[in-house]
């Protein structure tokens, strides 16, 4: 198979016009270009270049190869120029995953500010409560919350997000003090996967555990937010997520005492791709844009 640097370095001599100033241009030795070219011709089976004591002559054969050679160096030298600018300045596919409750609430606002920074960036964002595999899917970038399967991935936590109980006004009439007065009315579980139903609260140092049977179940907090504004239940949601609803009064907070333990952001995304500008760009943003 023929060296692409013998390609390289017989349409540097035909540019040059000898091998002298070739190996000049390539800060090789003399010996080396012509030890090349006579490997390259080798190989060929033709002769490309005609030599004399002063001159170089390309043969028809050497003409009609070294217009091959010259687009391939340029296409080569392109390649590289682009390496070079993508090392420095965001821009090209950003493939995003994320959850529709996390993309809408919570990230949407930030990725479009992203975009409006970095407007070489072509953000490829994918809503979804499926946990995608991010090497066989060709994704840059993750965003999960909670706790984390082993892997492979690099995992960077960007924030926590605390969950309160929430419901309709409706309830307010009703007398909710504690936890387990919770169990008189109707619950809707958060269950992304095959969760148990049970919450564990925390009011200060005090912690409890509480089991139940919810009424529904559902892989999507917005979900769960629409369904406790029209009424059918207590439900947990993210403090972000529900703070338009309180102020419209649509949302009331139920035993405001009381909370989750607060669940972690995390970017996760292959080792190799942590290294582009538009990842590093991104989470850099992203860090510096949530709260802490």
């Amino acid at each position: 198979m023929t060296d692409l640097n013998d390609l390289m370095v017989f349409a540097t001599v035909v540019e040059r016009g000898s091998f002298t100033q070739a190996a000049e241009a390539l800060n090789t030795p003399k010996s080396n270009i012509s030890r090349k070219i006579t490997r390259l011709e080798s190989q060929l089976g033709v002769r490309l270049l005609e030599r004399s004591t002063r001159t170089l002559h390309l043969t028809e054969i050497g003409q009609r190869y070294y217009q091959y050679c010259k687009r391939i160096k340029e296409e080569y030298e392109a390649a590289g120029s682009a390496v070079e600018s993508m090392l420095e300045k965001p821009q090209g596919r950003l493939r995003v995953c994320t959850s529709l409750g996390v993309g809408q609430s919570l990230l949407g606002d930030h990725l479009a500010e992203y975009c409006r920074h970095y407007p070489d960036v072509e953000l490829d964002l994918s809503l979804t409560n499926r946990r995608v595999d991010l090497i066989e899917e060709g994704y840059d970038l993750a965003f999960r919350v909670g706790e984390l399967p082993d892997s492979g991935l690099i995992a960077k936590k960007l924030c926590s997000i605390n969950l309160r109980l929430y419901a309709a006004p409706s309830f307010a009439k009703h007398r909710v003090n504690t936890p387990s007065d919770l169990l008189k009315y109707p619950l809707m579980l958060m269950s992304a996967k095959e969760r148990s139903p049970d919450w564990h609260l925390r009011c200060g140092v005090e912690k409890t555990a509480l089991r139940f049977e919810p009424n529904v179940r559902c892989d999507d907090f917005s979900m769960l937010m629409r369904m406790a504004i029209k009424g059918l239940g207590i439900t947990e949601l993210p403090e972000y997520m529900a703070k338009r609803e309180l102020a419209e009064g649509t949302l009331i907070n139920i035993l405001p005492d009381w909370q989750f333990e607060p669940v972690d952001l995390y970017a996760l995304y292959p080792s190799h791709r942590g290294s582009t500008p538009k990842v590093r760009a991104l989470l850099t943003h992203l860090s510096q844009a949530l709260p802490h």
